[in-house]
């Protein structure tokens, strides 16, 4: 009877879906109670059993779900960062759109999220995936403009090749072993299968997970012209929960001969999508443009941990992943203070607003400093981690030392894209009419304080989840431990 329990992450917040559609319906004046206290049991459940994971229980499990570690970590991640999002969202209540089917369909994308989070048969993740794709798509055309429709049909439109990619690769993959999960019967497939099959799985699940060459043209349009909470849900959601999908389809196949090729590919990769989003993001004039790119260059990081595949760069990946849901999520959540407050996004129609939302630049300056890895913040403690198991791979190639330096040079022009953006915005010469800005309300400053406060705990304390991020990082490179 407990095994029923292993699908709750999945089921709950899409009955939360349905129960928000009547709340509205029929208790108006309750419903935003509703999704504020559903919101945080949701987070309390998923936090409650992964420490009970950590504490020794075992995963449970039915059909295809099982709630391992670090399924458990993303789920975790998931349901505290939609619970913040889906806050900051009651600052639009007074436009029409952003009524229940708004919610429920937040709801219902969070519940496939954390499903796809938690399973390593790849149809099932596929199928998790473009349902979660079609519901972001949707919430992207919320943004109710000719762009946002361009956005939202390019978007579902990438999604053909990943559904190709992937549906080849279990094709073939059930051919050799007659199973869809790759950790069964895997000495079944020959090496060049192993191969194919790992190639086919990088690029078809990697594709959400904003790698290049796919990543470079669904991700910036479509996080630039989202609703600013659309834009956090991807940038810290749905592309970190895609590449751990697409790390447990890999992994298994590091098992062949040929596993030092699979390697340096998927290393490489992640360097390549490092380095040419970061300087993409060099030349941008839109914020929102700006923190697009961004997020396919601190991709990069995460899959250089993942694809050392050494505990240490997994546990730097996955402690990557969560700093970045956080200093992302809040850079885009400001970008909407921006839109409600001035109007634009475009960094040279902004200045001075230093001197009118000393709040909103003090959170900004902090999540930039994250990002670039300043010591004393989250970002540092990540990427630190990361870039020692990087150069401690050079004993397994001596050309990894390369890959180091360029994890340095990133944070120096992360820097300097963000410094740029943060003179701009707010140093920068005071525009005429900024003279009545103000902070933002509270439903949108809650939020993005909490974040903020997070990239400085977590940069200065972070033995607060170390202990957890290590046992998820243990279990998903033992497959399913």
């Amino acid at each position: 009877m407990n095994d029923y329990l292993a699908l709750a992450p999945v089921i709950l917040p899409i009955a939360g879906a349905v129960i928000a559609l009547g709340a509205y319906r029929y208790y108006k004046r309750a419903f935003e109670a509703f999704i504020i206290v559903y919101s945080v049991l949701l987070f309390v459940f998923n936090a409650g059993y992964l420490l009970m994971l950590h504490g020794g229980m075992a995963p449970l499990s039915y059909g295809p779900i099982t709630l391992d570690a670090p399924g458990m970590v993303i789920s975790t991640l998931v349901s505290f960062l939609g619970m913040l999002i889906m806050f900051y969202s009651f600052a639009y209540k007074d436009k029409p759109q952003y009524d229940s089917t708004y919610f429920a369909a937040y709801l219902m994308m969070m519940g496939f999220m954390c499903g796809l989070a938690n399973t390593y048969n790849v149809v099932i993740m596929l199928i998790l995936l473009e349902a979660a794709t079609v519901i972001s798509g949707v919430l992207v055309l919320f943004g109710r403009t000719r762009r946002s429709i361009k956005a939202a049909t390019i978007y579902l439109a990438i999604s053909l090749f990943e559904v190709l990619l992937v549906l080849y690769g279990a094709f073939v993959l059930y051919g050799y072993t007659k199973s869809l999960d790759p950790t069964t019967n895997i000495a079944m497939i020959p090496e060049g299968g192993r191969l194919l099959l790992a190639l086919l799985f990088l690029f078809g699940f990697g594709t959400k997970a904003g790698l290049v060459p796919l990543g470079l043209i669904w991700l910036p349009p479509a996080h630039s012209e989202a609703p600013p909470p659309i834009s956090a849900t991807m940038s810290g959601i749905l592309i970190s929960t895609s590449v751990i999908a697409m790390i447990r389809a890999v992994y298994p196949f590091y098992t062949a001969s040929s596993s030092g090729m699979i390697m340096l590919i998927v290393v490489s990769i992640g360097a390549l999508n490092m380095v040419i989003g970061m300087f993409m993001a060099l030349f941008q004039e839109d914020l929102k443009r700006l923190l697009a790119y961004s997020s396919i260059s601190q991709m990069g990081y995460v899959v250089i941990g993942l694809g050392l595949a050494t505990p240490l760069g997994v546990y730097g990946a996955l402690f990557h992943i969560a700093n970045h849901m956080f200093f992302k999520a809040c850079l885009f959540l400001i970008a909407g203070v921006f839109i409600l407050r001035v109007n634009t996004r475009q960094l040279h129609k902004m200045g001075g607003l230093w001197k009118y939302m000393p709040m909103t630049a003090v959170c900004f300056l902090i999540a930039s400093l994250a990002m670039v890895g300043l010591p004393y913040l989250n970002g540092d403690a990540s990427k630190s981690i990361i870039e020692k198991a990087t150069l401690d791979a050079e004993s397994i190639w001596w050309g990894y030392k390369w890959y180091f330096y360029a994890e340095i040079i990133g944070s120096f022009i992360t820097f300097l894209y963000l410094f740029r953006a943060f003179w701009l915005i707010f140093l920068g010469r005071p525009k005429p009419g900024f003279e009545k800005v103000s902070d933002p309300p509270l439903y949108m400053l809650i939020p993005i304080v909490i974040m903020v406060a997070l990239c400085v705990v977590l940069g200065l304390f972070p033995g607060l989840i170390e202990g957890t991020l290590q046992f998820a990082a243990n279990a998903l490179l033992h497959t399913g431990g």
